[in-house]
């Protein structure tokens, strides 16, 4: 796979001193992540250009987010469903718009396999191979696929802006990360998952931030399949359950000093976070739990990694750290309300920051 080591950071930051938003850079990187995961694929050439199948999936992601932000609001409060109506027409077309593009991609993927006699190791790849053996429909495939690119993209974009405000907004965090990473990496070579077992104070850094900002902080939607009685309520068969992990991942009661950044409280003791301890959960628990607990787990740990073994993170000049807004813009997924602006500084030599070329 084509890997861009930070080269788009560092050439925007030539000039001392200049103010990114990090946002940007995440989303991009996230959407590359995905799509190559997912299908083998790179949109954004190396001049940073989508092509057009690339603008075509980026609007079917931003759309399908948009109608399923109208059905949820129908769906959750009856009484308002008035107001919300449900756009049979719009999700119809939404869909056929999303299927038509993922048969042209496996379909690609099959004229490749035919050619070159063998399967690569993408998701599309695996779900074609294995289509015969498990009886897997066409419609299913493209559902799953579809689960993985939604649930692992804007998600995984979040949850590094989130840790990054929190880094900038507690220098004292930031160095202790960069000081692991200088003392287990070096400044000649760049991280790599490998290297993630001997960084527990990095990935101590991911997991608080995914405890203090998780991307879903009501998770998906749950369904009720009989009558139940949970804390002392009776939830009717049928009812639509969330459940606050925001709210429990702040609790006085479970955490010591809940709102504040301390990625130590997990070095003192492993909590996990793939729905085992229910203190923490991220990623939802037991059987609905996100498939793609994991590959979110490592996406984030890599980001951070990267970001902070490359770069040094200030706020903007005239800013203070402590000034960073940190308030949430309310939705199925918890943005950041105003969109993280930061000024980094190269750590590295330059070499390391240029593009590195996989085979994909």
């Amino acid at each position: 796979m084509g890997l861009r080591r930070g080269k788009g950071l560092q050439e925007e930051y030539n000039n001392s001193g200049k103010s990114l938003l990090v946002k940007k850079y995440l989303g991009a990187v996230a959407f590359n992540n995905i799509t190559r995961l997912a299908f083998g694929k790179r949109f954004v050439n190396s001049e940073g250009l989508m092509d057009e199948q690339g603008q075509e999936f980026k609007a079917i992601v931003s759309n399908g987010l948009k109608l399923g932000a109208s059905l949820a609001m129908a769906e959750h409060i009856p009484w308002l469903r008035w107001l919300f109506p449900l756009e049979e027409e719009a999700f119809a077309k939404h869909g056929a718009r999303r299927d038509r593009l993922t048969r042209a991609i496996m379909e690609e993927h099959t004229l490749a396999r035919q050619k070159s006699g063998g399967a690569k190791q993408h998701f599309v790849d695996a779900l074609l191979t294995l289509q015969d053996q498990y009886d897997l429909s066409e419609d299913t495939i493209i559902g799953l696929l579809w689960d993985m690119i939604t649930a692992g993209m804007d998600t995984t974009a979040i949850s590094v802006e989130w840790a990054m405000a929190e880094l900038i907004k507690n220098p004292r965090v930031q160095e202790k990360a960069q000081e692991e990473l200088d003392r287990v990496i070096g400044y000649q070579r760049v991280l790599t998952e490998s290297d993630f077992s001997n960084l527990p104070y990095l990935q101590s850094v991911a997991k608080e931030a995914l405890r203090l900002h998780p991307p879903t902080p009501l998770m998906l939607p749950h369904r009720a399949n009989s009558n139940v009685k949970v804390g002392g309520y009776d939830i009717p068969k049928g009812s639509n359950v969330h459940v606050n992990v925001w709210a429990v991942a702040r609790d006085a009661a479970v955490w010591e000093s809940p709102t504040e950044f301390q990625p130590e409280r997990f070095l003192e003791v492993d909590v996990d976070m793939k729905g085992h301890d229910f203190r923490l959960l991220p990623f939802g628990a037991g059987r609905r739990v996100c498939p793609g607990a994991q590959l979110g787990i490592n996406l984030v740990t890599s980001m951070l990694g990267h970001l902070l073994h490359h770069f040094s993170w200030a706020p903007p000049n005239g800013l203070k750290p402590e000034e960073i807004d940190m308030s949430e813009n309310p939705g199925l997924v918890t943005y950041m309300r105003t969109p993280l602006q930061a000024v980094p500084t190269p750590r590295l030599p330059t070499h390391l920051y240029k593009r590195v070329a996989v085979d994909m």
